[in-house]
């Protein structure tokens, strides 16, 4: 067994990696550098095409797009899935309530030095409709908070809420899924989004879900409903995107991901008044509890993978092609 460990601060995370795999090869490299072609194991953001050996990827991420075209039939692709929940749940709640309550509008207002008491900075959260759109792990964070909230949660997905086989969860949570108020498959788009107060786009970008909220969805959607996008962009069509927020039929829009990174100063998303735009930041390799946690997944999985149990948030292929 060869193993790569292609992540910042890989070399502390040696000792532990050899006691679980005493036998194995271990080789430290920078993320982004290339790939030794032997490698069995790796431990990295990205995969190069063309690593005949390999049998297994970690990814430190959770989206997986990257691997789109990539592995081979005989490689196991796992994600970061559990590792980023809680604090792009919690970017999640802050949009709500920032784009809610007109945040934007009320820091004008303190920076002109205008006293304002419109009743929009009033409005209150409890009782409004969210709708999340994929209901995986960040899925399911994100209505555990919205519930919280008061908030009345509905949720559509493509295989509706199963049961997803062994995920990693530093919780320990268990595997029932929280209660929602009414769940969706993609036949139902009309009435999932008819009636929302906000859409949450949760799902990965898959082939099966580049482009999934278009022109059409956008439209569904009620006059003045708002929208978070902590996922990946391509999940939601650009153009229709900016069309429904400069008409104003979006009351806003939370993005976190872009359709290009970094974003160039004439990017259109900056100067839209009704959208809050954040660097790829809802959940961050640079929090200390993401490498915490990214490594006791790797860690996990090792020891799943030299004992040859099933590994931790296993990738289909069906998504990878």
């Amino acid at each position: 067994m060869h193993i790569v460990l292609a992540q910042p601060g890989a070399s502390e995370h040696v000792p532990p990696v050899r006691s679980i795999a005493p036998d194995a090869r271990i080789t430290c490299a920078s993320p982004g550098s290339p790939i030794d072609p032997t490698a069995t194991v790796l431990f990295a953001d990205r995969c190069p095409p063309g690593l005949s050996h390999l049998r297994w990827v970690q990814l430190g991420s959770h989206g997986y797009a990257q691997l789109e075209g990539v592995i081979r039939p005989d490689t196991v692709a796992t994600n970061a899935s559990g590792v980023q929940d809680k604090p792009i749940a919690e970017w999640c709640i802050m949009m709500l309530l920032a784009l809610s309550r007109d945040l934007p509008a009320m820091l004008t207002a303190q920076r002109t030095r205008r006293w304002d008491r419109s009743p929009v900075f009033q409005r209150e959260l409890a009782g409004r409709r969210v709708g999340i759109l994929g209901f995986g792990n960040i899925g399911r964070e994100v209505a555990r908070h919205c519930t919280a909230m008061g908030l009345e949660v509905w949720t559509m997905t493509r295989a509706g809420i199963h049961d997803r086989g062994p995920r990693y969860d530093p919780f320990n949570r268990g595997t029932a899924p929280p209660a929602v108020t009414r769940s969706f498959d993609m036949t139902a788009r009309a009435e999932f989004y008819g009636t929302l107060d906000a859409l949450i786009v949760t799902t990965p970008l898959t082939p099966q879900t580049r482009g999934l909220v278009d022109a059409e969805a956008l439209a569904q959607l009620p006059t003045g409903a708002l929208l978070l996008n902590p996922a990946r962009a391509g999940v939601v069509e650009e153009q229709p995107l900016l069309d429904a927020l400069r008409s104003g039929h979006l009351g806003g829009a939370a993005l976190d991901d872009h359709y290009r990174q970094p974003m160039p100063p004439d990017d259109p998303f900056w100067d839209l008044p009704n959208t809050i735009v954040t660097a790829h930041i809802s959940g961050s390799s640079q929090s200390p509890w993401y490498q915490q946690r990214i490594w006791d997944l790797f860690l996990t999985n090792l020891r799943r993978y030299v004992s040859g149990a099933p590994l931790l948030n296993v990738i289909a292929h069906t998504d990878l092609a």
